[in-house]
């Protein structure tokens, strides 16, 4: 009996549910795949796979060009392709704390920092509203984001660039105080029992921005004090 041969489109699907597949892919990147299963496709038929693609969620369109690869187990994420968006940019400040548990005000907008170097063109900054979300990019000197050890800026075991809850702590503290952010300083509500106390203060000697922490951490103090004496007030005045 004669094994039918899978068509072109799921020799496709297969190869980008690979687990070594890319995770985010721009329309070259798909062309080349699509040649590999099936030489001498044209791209207009690969053009025609995407837009199917994207109308049945196995790719998750992030702007014209660049998608997400939902065949993936786990599928990939927003934040995912930053990087492609902005060349260097690091997933840190709200999304990272959010996620951490470290900031209660969720947002699933995708928050950056871009590094500024001569090595890069100038990015373009602020937020950009993209098909698959929201991005806020925020520009920081290179030397200062690669500032302390890289176990505490970095988390490991991610395909992307991310920041430790703790890096991202100190990114939102370093454009606080610039002149040329405009990002107010970090809630005195967050949870600093989250955070690695020791990475903390490693980061914040290697950005030089020790007596920034510990000015806000000590107002954090002082405001979760006070919180605890009304708490106090008011539950012997129920009493």
């Amino acid at each position: 009996m004669r094994i039918k041969t899978p068509g072109w489109t799921t020799r496709l699907e297969l190869a980008l549910a690979e687990p070594r597949a890319l995770r985010v892919l721009d329309k070259r990147s798909i062309v080349g795949v699509a040649k590999q299963v099936r030489p001498g496709i044209s791209e207009p038929s690969v053009e025609r796979w995407i837009q199917d693609a994207v109308g049945a969620k196995r790719l998750q369109r992030v702007v014209r060009g660049l998608y997400l690869n939902c065949l993936l187990t786990p599928p990939a994420r927003l934040c995912e392709a930053a990087v492609w968006l902005r060349p260097g940019a690091l997933i840190s400040l709200q999304t990272v704390l959010g996620d951490a548990g470290v900031w209660n005000n969720y947002t699933d907008w995708v928050t950056a920092v871009v590094p500024l170097s001569p090595r890069y063109t100038s990015p373009s900054l602020g937020r950009l509203n993209a098909a698959g979300g929201v991005f806020v990019f925020r520009g920081m000197p290179e030397r200062v984001l690669e500032a302390g050890h890289e176990h505490d800026r970095l988390v490991p075991g991610v395909a992307y660039r991310r920041a430790t809850p703790e890096a991202a702590l100190m990114h939102w503290l370093y454009l606080s105080r610039s002149p040329r952010s405009h990002i107010s300083a970090p809630p005195s509500d967050l949870d600093l029992a989250a955070l690695n106390r020791g990475k903390l203060e490693r980061l914040s000697r290697a950005m030089r921005l020790n007596d920034v922490l510990e000015v806000w951490r000590t107002r954090v103090h002082s405001r979760q004090a006070a919180q605890n004496g009304q708490e106090r007030t008011s539950s012997r005045l129920r009493r």
